[in-house]
């Protein structure tokens, strides 16, 4: 038996993981949950499962049991798939005395539940030093308020729920444009990051500039062509705009308009625009069998430019900086909303194949997309996922194998598992051994021009006995090198055999997050892992008997720079060799 004090939690003021360890040893703990809840119209309602009080400096929150909490889970969500999913908490606060009528629909105090605040921690009995908050969030304006004739049911979306808006959101209307032509009102603004004056279509450029005047009768020659045509190009400032390479395209006929009748530009305000001149220079035919002629605007003229789009401080093409600016500037998030590892992926530079910082990405935005899932996507393509940190941060979770853990500090053995949790299956979704890429989306074309040869894994294709192939885009990515290298990073860890293993775990694991590495030594009847690294990517909290849910992947079959797994059949990894297909 252990010789540890078998009460720990009689004293400790700080929940670490040498307290766990002790805990676990001894089997017995005294880890709760308690719940704050705004109430409408201010102060808040203290819940938990039991009565207490939680004691700061002497003074006690009296925690009250009015409720039974669900389990709580967070995940990076599936490989391959730009979806970040919230923690959702639907909670029944019991109302059979009628102490909250005042709060409810016709009381006194009544002033609706949508948008207030709820928040869970997990600690130590009645010391506030030792909890940590587990979850933060909202209560939803859709469904997030019932009642019955005996309790309360409010449903709550984390925190960074009021991310998952909708962008571009600036369009062209007539009270901002009067002379718009009809089909191009409620049109969006697009939104454009990085460089477009490189990799765009062979003598011609990419860029739409859209007519906000066309309908005026002194611009489109009803009357005459004695005014400007007044073009926007982005809903924000832009870093640069070339006058010098203006094209107007009607039909399959291209011309190169003269930079001295570029007027009135204007890329530093929001929105960013310029003018063209009619009637003034010659513009100089581009496509075969097209004559120079001088610019008089008709309905269905296209205008394309070359522009570089927001400055982003040194980090104009930098994938990762514009991830995180469009969850700013359209999802609302600060800067203190951000892990630093941000910064860290963002200034990567070695090995050449994960070198971020020197990549060269671009965004034009003009289709609605949802902010997280366009932010995810673009991480997607560099080998990034993000997720909801157990800190309540956005933070990155690298599939770089180089960056991955040879040997974890937290080792998980069959006491740490709850009895029948454990369960093994194969990724699905990430076992390929074949792709070809697609990339470098050009808006002129709407689709992605370009296309890489097809990459495959042959050993995997062996032990498979066929080829499970896959297309994989990078819309945002558009040279052709770092295109290749990132879909090889990717075919070495689909082709790997990837299983997962659920399980529940004890209170030890409490302190894990998403992301973090373990090392798996379990035997469990015919399944054995010794010293296996398994990465976390779906972790929960289940308030019965403080079980902590988990879903990892591991890496029994799949080697690592530092890491050989001492197992025949590994054909995936950071030894893999993938190869292009003649």
């Amino acid at each position: 038996m252990s010789n540890n004090l078998r009460k720990q939690f009689q004293t400790a003021v700080v929940l670490d993981q040498a307290f766990l360890d002790a805990s676990q040893d001894n089997l017995v703990n005294n880890l709760e949950l308690i719940v704050d809840i705004e109430k409408p119209g201010g102060g808040y309602i203290h819940a938990s499962d039991r009565n207490k009080y939680v004691v700061t400096a002497g003074v006690g929150v009296f925690y009250e049991a009015l409720l039974t909490f669900p389990v709580i889970k967070r995940t990076v969500g599936q490989f391959q798939s730009p979806t970040l999913e919230f923690s959702t908490l639907e909670m029944e606060l019991s109302n059979v005395d009628g102490r909250f009528n005042h709060l409810l629909p016709a009381g006194a105090d009544y002033a609706g539940w949508v948008g207030k605040s709820v928040t869970v921690k997990l600690g130590l009995g009645e010391i506030a030093s030792t909890y940590r908050t587990i979850f933060t969030g909202f209560v939803t304006d859709q469904g997030g308020f019932r009642r019955n004739v005996s309790s309360i049911t409010l449903v709550a979306r984390d925190k960074f729920d009021a991310v998952n808006k909708s962008f571009p959101n600036q369009v062209l209307t007539k009270a901002n444009y009067p002379d718009i032509e009809s089909d191009m009102e409620n049109t969006l603004v697009p939104v454009i990051y990085g460089d477009w004056t490189v990799q765009v279509e062979t003598d011609l450029a990419s860029v739409p500039a859209l007519v906000v005047n066309g309908a005026n009768v002194n611009v489109n020659g009803d009357t005459s062509f004695s005014q400007n045509i007044k073009l926007v190009i982005a809903n924000h400032p832009l870093v640069s705009f070339d006058h010098t390479q203006v094209f107007l395209r009607r039909g399959e006929k291209s011309w190169l308009i003269p930079s001295a009748d570029i007027a009135s530009i204007s890329i530093g305000g929001t929105p960013s625009s310029f003018e063209i001149k009619q009637q003034s220079g010659t513009l100089t035919a581009i496509t075969p069998d097209t004559t120079d002629q001088t610019l008089e605007f008709g309905h269905g003229d296209d205008f394309f430019v070359k522009v570089k789009g927001l400055d982003l401080s040194g980090q104009d093409d930098n994938i990762v900086a514009q991830a995180k600016s469009v969850l700013k500037i359209y999802g609302g998030l600060a800067d203190g909303d951000f892990d630093a590892n941000w910064a860290a992926f963002a200034a990567k530079a070695t090995p050449a194949v994960s070198a971020i910082s020197l990549f060269k990405s671009r965004v034009w935005l003009q289709a609605p997309e949802n902010v997280l899932e366009f932010a995810l996507s673009l991480l997607e393509q560099v080998r990034l996922e993000a997720f909801i940190s157990r800190d309540l941060k956005v933070k990155i979770l690298s599939l770089h194998l180089e960056d991955y853990q040879v040997s974890p500090s937290f080792t998980v053995r069959n006491w740490d598992t709850e009895i029948g949790s454990f369960r093994l299956s194969i990724d699905e979704r990430t076992n390929f051994n074949r792709a070809k890429a697609v990339y470098n989306f050009l808006p002129n074309r709407n689709e992605n021009f370009k296309e890489t040869h097809i990459y495959k894994n042959n050993a995997s294709i062996a032990q498979a006995g066929k080829p499970v192939s896959k297309k994989v885009v990078f819309p945002n990515l558009y040279i052709e090198s770092t295109v290749i290298d990132q879909l090889k990073g990717i075919l070495q860890i689909s082709s790997a055999y990837l299983e997962n293993v659920e399980m529940s775990l004890t209170w030890r694991s409490m302190l894990l997050d998403i992301g973090d590495f373990v090392k798996l030594n379990i035997k469990i009847q015919s399944t054995e892992f010794e010293s296996v690294p398994a990465l976390i990517r779906e972790i929960g909290y289940d308030p019965a008997g403080i079980k902590i849910p988990m879903k990892l992947w591991s890496f029994q079959m799949l080697p690592f720079p530092g890491y050989t797994p001492g197992y025949s059949g590994t054909v995936g990894g950071s030894t893999a060799i993938i190869d292009e297909e003649t």
